[in-house]
């Protein structure tokens, strides 16, 4: 029993010094001692365990007024690395992130989606790709996440539905063949709001708009999910089910179909041309958008009503959402609500770009530091 205690301690105080050091720039030996409360040899012997395994680097000396300079220690981001992947119907963008969650290299590259052996190994060619030319090892990739438009199992290993990308029973073992890492599947609205709460840790309700919509609820910093892989999906709640617009779901009305960039956007626009005409004062955009957000608006609502929580609005056209935009949004929010609001609960997301890439690899970096 006193053995597995001083194990214990042990695995603490390592563990302790080292995830100090994540949230520090650089401290000495004596700076991780005293905010610890561990004496001087054992937080020695602890950092030359963490050097001899390459989770922490010396950097350089600390000023110091009195005798000598002292060694700085802080982490190497850079021992383990994870990559993430969002699958799209025409391309896909890869992303490499570091133990910080520092994006070290994007790469978007076309390529067709197919629900086979020929697009599964194109995919991981371009992955593997992508660590070499930048110099990354293989052995110290951690894992690769798979952003997709679909409900995936509680493993990650399965799509259960993929309607957008008729994916609908694909397996990870379709890109394990030909990777020499894990590989996982998750729901690209939960890569968004994974992004998301690593760059401001609030729970809330992410809605992710991009050409799609989607949604996820973190609580307690867990993003909610279920066996059936269905929870968060309140995109296909319907606001008119009977004369409502048709969903590719096969329903009508649903969220998707009012708040999505498809059903913005027309044909040939792009994101940056509409609000170019916004702007400009195109008086068929300007009454177009007025509408979209008057429809953006009650969908929020809604989702406040069914969870009393903040909203963020992630995705691709949070990049847009400017203060006027915004408070545009607050003032159709103060004029449908039912009960008093002491404080504003919509705010907009800071991972605008490749969020679903980036979600899609924090995962195997949160696993990695919790072993730490």
């Amino acid at each position: 029993m006193r053995t597995k205690t001083m194990q214990s301690i042990q695995r603490s105080n390592y563990s302790n010094i080292y995830h100090l050091l994540m949230d520090s720039e650089k401290l000495s030996k004596q700076m991780i001692a005293e905010e610890l409360g561990l004496s001087l040899p054992t937080v020695t012997s602890n950092l030359n365990k963490l050097l001899d395994q390459g989770l922490i680097s010396k950097d350089g000396q600390l000023e110091s007024k009195i005798g000598r300079r002292a060694t700085a220690y802080s982490v190497n981001p850079n021992a383990f690395l994870s990559v993430g992947i969002e699958v799209f119907k025409n391309y896909a963008t890869i992303a490499v992130i570091n133990l910080k969650n520092e994006v070290l290299t994007i790469r978007t590259v076309n390529l067709p989606f197919a629900n086979d052996d020929h697009y599964a190994s194109a995919l991981c060619n371009n992955v593997l790709r992508v660590l070499q030319n930048n110099g990354y090892q293989e052995d110290r990739v951690l894992g690769a996440g798979i952003g997709i438009q679909g409900l995936i199992d509680s493993t990650g290993s399965t799509v259960l539905w993929g309607k957008i990308l008729d994916c609908s029973g694909m397996k990870t073992s379709l890109f394990s063949q030909y990777l020499p890492f894990p590989i996982r599947f998750y729901h690209d609205a939960d890569c968004v709001a994974t992004a998301e709460y690593a760059a401001n840790s609030t729970d809330g309700i992410v809605l992710s708009i991009g050409e799609h919509i989607g949604t996820a609820v973190i609580i307690d910093g867990q993003i909610l999910k279920s066996t059936m892989g269905r929870d968060g999906t309140m995109e296909h709640i319907s606001i008119n089910p009977r004369n409502g617009r048709q969903c590719y779901c096969g329903r009508r009305g649903c969220i998707e179909t009012y708040c999505s960039l498809s059903s913005l956007l027309a044909q040939t626009e792009t994101l940056d041309s509409f609000f170019v005409s916004l702007k400009q004062g195109d008086e068929k955009v300007v009454k177009r958008f007025a509408e979209y957000l008057d429809y953006l608006a009650d969908a929020i609502y809604n989702l406040h009503m069914f969870i009393d929580i903040p909203i963020v609005i992630g995705g691709r056209l949070s990049k847009y959402i400017d203060q006027q935009i915004l408070q545009e949004l607050r003032n159709r929010l103060n004029k449908i609500s039912v009960f008093p609001e002491d404080e504003d609960y919509l705010r907009v997301g800071t991972v605008a770009d490749n969020a679903v890439a980036i979600g899609a690899a924090i995962p195997f970096i949160d696993d990695k530091l919790k072993e730490i």
